[in-house]
């Protein structure tokens, strides 16, 4: 009986194990506020992240009702600082659209990517 009861244990452990495991293969997401390196040689001493080149969803930053976080908009940019105020090395600039699909195409030429209310979400 003992040895059932046991059996029975370990099963529903595993079984609960499987249910709330991330998938292997999770979608990276980035966000919602803060300054991402693309090029990790250039972005020592400047960031503690990084985001890979390539082709990202952009979505507004999620916020709870009846509250709406800030527009959200992203930078693209080729040196550091990158930031909103450092017009010279921005790239690209978007916007986040509430309730549309947009798109970001970091790439590999690309310093760092700033985000503003903003999430990220490999495409």
């Amino acid at each position: 009986m003992k040895a059932t009861i046991a059996a029975l244990a370990a099963a529903a452990i595993s079984a609960a194990a499987m249910v709330l495991a991330a998938p292997a293969q999770a979608v990276p997401t980035y966000g919602s506020n803060g300054v991402f390196g693309v090029d990790t040689e250039a972005g020592k001493g400047w960031v503690t992240a990084f985001i890979a080149p390539g082709r990202y969803r952009v979505d507004q930053a999620p916020s709870m009702a009846p509250y709406q976080s800030a527009p959200g908009f992203w930078l693209r940019c080729n040196a550091f600082p990158c930031s909103h105020n450092a017009g010279g090395h921005i790239i690209a600039r978007g916007d986040a659209v509430r309730g549309a699909a947009t798109f970001v195409d970091i790439l590999p030429t690309d310093t760092a990517v700033a985000l503003y209310n903003t999430t990220l979400t490999r495409a």
